[in-house]
């Protein structure tokens, strides 16, 4: 037996079928030695006839060993391939970290072609977490990935859209994603993403979370994470963004790309059909109604001026709380089918200091996305509401306003920096990815053409009716990808104010400076573009 093992180890056979077939072979070969041992010189004429017939039978059984040993051969490249498919499915279902799927993530560009080599960690555009396209390095344990991009935007156009500037160039972000997966059998991964801004002058840790996922149904996080409030906050990435400024409302009703620090729990459940219902829950420190440095003169967060802009500084949020309240965030989907999701999700915490009297924020979003073929469709509502002893349920009107009366422009910004009863808003956008004969031609295989249409509606103080801050915006746009790796973006925005803009004058203006009354572009149009990459 052991011989025959041997010998079928040699011949290339794998450990597992040579396990499985060694007995079989050695019976065979065992029950013609008998038939063989009977053949001598001395043997009559009668017992020749019956000892060709038992050579005939044996080299029959031969030639059926050696058929097995041809067909165990030729079936070992398709068994292993089978083998490593399976190990792949398995691995992948064990690790994808987010119960949100591809379709409902509105990703600009097409999702890469699956490989040979597992990724650890599935990337936003696969329903993951991992922070650009995982190709920087791939292995079993850990992927690397990352995005950025570079920004031409005309005067008055502001990456945190509140106008001013000139014509300018700037390199707004560049964002590295390491994920690595830290038991493969208890299936628990690390994701992180290290943000660098504006050319490396601030760097930050944007996620540095570890995850447990029990079972698709629940899963268990703690580190620095982003809470899934509203679907854009989650695939904020540059990448994945159709336009090259955010929304209005991901700016100023929750803080662009808000991440926290906390516990959390999450997961998706199969329904009737092809129904998913996803859900998300966090505990976390909790928005800040102060700016970096409470003293400063200006404006504060969850102020008219600056709704919840600078609310969430990471280097506070997620080293230190302010007060003894923790806030709870979270979100429930549900996808009736493949490529269509409806969610809504909420947010409570306390804003102010222990020592101040206690004020709550409370965000409540609505969102709903479509994909079908290239066709996307995506739309948020969101609104927020500061409830406290001191916050009125309606603002007074704005004082007057004279623009070279000192007086009077400090009065508008104390009433700019109190903080605002109450916000609101809401966009539209849609894109269509097309692949003309041209584009199939001379582009790669994941490129594309996109116009991209985005109308949007802002209201720093939705309590009052001809307030300047109150807003609205169009962008149209052109989206060009000659690979799925890059993307060219050409925005020209349209914008609009519910009242006029106070316009400083001379020395007036250089005395208030842009941060008591940042407001001298609003109401102005202007050209935007950008070269987004990811790797």
């Amino acid at each position: 037996m052991s011989l025959i093992y041997a010998s079928l180890k040699r011949a290339g056979v794998t450990r597992a079928f040579a396990q499985n077939f060694a007995p079989l072979i050695f019976l065979l070969l065992f029950s013609a030695q008998p038939l063989l041992a009977q053949t001598s010189p001395q043997q009559n004429p009668a017992q020749t006839g019956e000892v060709e017939h038992l050579r005939d039978e044996v080299q029959q059984l031969r030639g059926e060993v050696e058929r097995l040993r041809t067909l165990i051969e030729s079936a070992k490249p398709q068994l292993a391939a089978n083998t490593t498919g399976e190990r792949t499915e398995q691995s992948n279902a064990q690790v994808s970290p987010s119960p949100t799927q591809v379709e409902s993530t509105g990703a600009p560009q097409r999702a890469a072609a699956p490989e040979s080599t597992r990724i650890a960690v599935a990337n936003k555009a696969q329903g993951g977490d991992l922070a650009g396209a995982g190709n920087l390095l791939r292995t079993d344990r850990i992927t690397i990935g990352g995005y950025g991009d570079a920004q031409l935007r005309g005067s008055g156009i502001n990456e945190r859209g509140d106008g001013g500037g000139t014509l300018t160039f700037s390199n707004p972000r560049f964002v590295l994603g390491v994920a690595a997966v830290l038991s493969e059998r208890h299936n628990i991964f690390f994701n992180s993403e290290i943000e660098y801004e504006f050319a490396g002058s601030e760097v930050e840790v944007e996620q540095a979370f570890a995850e447990w996922k029990v079972r698709p149904e629940f899963a268990f996080r703690g580190g620095i994470f982003v809470p899934a409030l509203g679907r854009f906050n989650v695939y904020h990435d540059s990448n994945l963004n159709l336009t090259v400024i955010r929304p209005l409302l991901n700016q100023f009703i929750v803080p662009t790309a808000y991440s926290d620090a906390g516990l959390g729990v999450r997961g998706r459940f199969k329904l009737q059909g092809k129904m998913k219902l996803s859900y998300e829950f966090d505990i976390v420190n909790g928005m800040r109604g102060t700016g970096e440095e409470e003293e400063e003169e200006g404006a504060q967060p969850f102020s008219r001026l600056l709704g919840q802009a600078e609310a969430a500084e990471i280097g506070h949020v997620a080293m230190q709380d302010n007060n003894r309240n923790k806030a709870i965030v979270g979100r429930l989907g549900f996808s009736p089918f493949a490529g269509l999701e409806f969610g809504v999700s909420g947010y409570r915490g306390r804003i102010s200091d222990d020592d101040d009297p206690g004020i709550f924020a409370n965000i409540l979003f609505f969102d709903a996305s479509f994909r079908r073929g290239g066709f996307l469709f995506n739309a948020e509502y969101a609104r927020s509401k500061l409830n406290g002893a001191e916050i009125p349920r309606r603002s007074p009107a704005p004082p007057a306003f004279d623009p070279n009366d000192e007086a009077s422009a400090d009065a508008l910004a104390e009433f700019l920096a109190q903080p605002t009863p109450g916000q609101d808003g809401f966009y539209i956008e849609s894109s269509y990815q097309a692949r003309p004969r041209f584009v199939a031609r001379h582009f790669d295989e994941g490129g594309y053409i996109a116009p991209v249409v985005r109308y949007e509606v802002l209201r720093m103080d939705r309590t009052l009716s001809n307030f300047f801050l109150n807003r609205s915006r169009t962008t149209l746009g052109l989206n060009i990808a000659p690979a799925s790796t890059i993307v060219f973006k050409l925005n020209y925005l349209f914008n609009h104010t519910f009242g006029p803009v106070p316009r400083l004058s001379g020395e007036m203006e250089e005395e208030f400076g842009r941060r008591l009354l940042p407001f001298r572009g609003y109401g102005r149009d202007g050209f935007s573009g950008s070269i987004t990459y990811v790797f």
